[in-house]
């Protein structure tokens, strides 16, 4: 077990004053030698366990450690680095907690689209930044969604989420008789969608196509271990995969209870023609609505050549109609 000791973040003024208080001592010490304070009785030692039985597959690079403190508004933060996805045994450690009662929760770190946000356990979530409907094509104009999106922000899509949140509430005694054990049991709470469109006719070798998939959660709550926040558009690309395939795959928050929001699959082409799917069903009736592929078929590109730099309006090709 590696052991590590990393440093709180506190919340609120305590911790300015701690500073302010410590800066006075310092300068009314002087230069005069002090014994160091080795009594760490404000704080107790807290052992990390994870277990990773629930996510085989995941390699985060870093754990992330929250202990909410249900009586303040005090908050401590650990962020666990070293995981090479193969010895993940090393996020277990060790940290140091003042005593009290906490809900805590762990997720994965250091991703390239996550980011967290709130002060409270109830507030605190994950969410990602405001994307462009058509960055995956590295494209800056602007393009329409579709109108069952309504105002649906456009959100870029999430980073594969590991996370738990232990039942109940974790107490920590002051100078305890006996260790006090936090075990996690990370498992994936993002939803992987994969995307393939057979029958693409008129296709051609720099035909260039992303998607966008409406009525996404915009983040994910511990509160309630479940997606979160309002509606949005979470666009992906599309790559071609031989002469008549495109295919292509998002990662979201899932689809936010009570489902009772329509899901479209605009599909938008270099050609500024964009064609939709309403795939809700394909959505609210997967086995595993962690894991769902959304089988498609049926775009008949304009034959000739690709999009005309002059060309600013899109063109509505119609519904698709989703085979079954």
């Amino acid at each position: 077990m590696t052991l590590l000791t990393l440093m709180p973040r506190l919340r609120g003024a305590r911790w300015l004053t701690a500073f302010i208080l410590a800066a006075l001592s310092w300068c009314l010490s002087g230069c005069s030698q002090r014994e160091l304070c080795y009594d760490h009785s404000h704080v107790s030692p807290v052992i990390l366990e994870f277990d990773w039985s629930q996510a085989p597959d995941a390699t985060p690079a870093s754990m992330v450690v929250w202990f909410f403190s249900v009586s303040s508004d005090e908050a401590y933060r650990f962020e666990i680095t070293g995981g090479d996805g193969v010895s993940r045994s090393r996020f277990d450690g060790l940290v140091n907690v003042r005593p009290g009662s906490y809900r805590v929760l762990c997720h994965n770190g250091s991703t390239d689209n996550n980011s967290e946000d709130g002060e409270t356990f109830e507030a605190y979530r994950i969410l990602t930044r405001s994307d462009a409907v058509l960055s995956p094509m590295m494209r800056s104009d602007d393009a329409p969604l579709p109108d069952s999106a309504g105002a649906q922000p456009v959100r870029s899509q999430a980073s594969p989420l590991y996370a738990h949140v232990p039942d109940g509430v974790v107490t920590i005694e002051p100078a305890a008789d006996h260790d006090t054990y936090v075990r996690f049991t990370p498992r994936e709470v993002t939803a992987v969608y994969e995307v393939v469109i057979t029958g693409v006719e008129n296709m051609r070798s720099d035909t260039e196509a992303s998607a966008v998939l409406t009525g996404m959660a915009e983040a994910w709550s511990p509160a309630g271990d479940t997606p979160a926040g309002c509606e949005v558009a979470v666009p992906f690309g599309l790559r071609q995969d031989g002469p008549d395939c495109l295919r292509g795959s998002l990662v979201t928050f899932g689809d936010r209870a009570p489902h009772d929001v329509r899901h479209t699959l605009r599909v938008y082409t270099s050609y500024k023609y964009y064609y939709d799917f309403d795939v809700t069903d394909r959505l609210h009736d997967a086995a595993d609505p962690r894991h769902v592929v959304i089988e498609l078929e049926g775009i008949k590109l304009p034959a000739g050549d690709g999009m005309t730099p002059g060309v600013s309006d899109w063109g509505d090709a119609g519904d698709v109609e989703v085979l079954m």
